[in-house]
């Protein structure tokens, strides 16, 4: 589990969106969600989708912790942000849990002011 979820982020960093979207479909086999806390779970596939429409090449994330327990696992997150005026970093604490081959991903996190990560 740990080198799946050290792959979402290292292939966000690269560019990689396929390689994103392969590492959920890994982790959750039997499908996926991804819910911003405060908010319903989205749709893993389309949350991704459109969190690159938002974020693809102006975020790169940095792994500060990841801890794995059987089919669990939180991360602290350092979420990049480039601006005209440089680099802001949000962090986030993100949940991982498996369950009979479904994946739930829970982002505790500040949305940047002026984007929305909704349906």
């Amino acid at each position: 589990m740990q080198a799946i979820i050290e792959s979402i982020y290292r292939c966000w960093n690269d560019g990689d969106r396929d390689g994103v979207q392969s590492a959920f479909a890994a982790l959750g086999p039997k499908g996926y969600t991804i819910e911003y806390v405060g908010s319903p779970p989205l749709n893993g596939p389309a949350a991704v989708q459109d969190m690159w429409a938002n974020y693809a090449g102006t975020c790169t994330t940095d792994i500060v912790q990841l801890i794995v327990n059987g089919d669990e696992a939180a991360a602290l997150i350092h979420n990049n942000l480039k601006a005209a005026d440089g680099i802001t970093t949000l962090p986030s604490i993100e949940t991982y849990r498996v369950q009979d081959g479904v994946l739930a991903v829970r982002y505790f996190h500040h949305t940047p002011e002026g984007t929305c990560l909704t349906e």
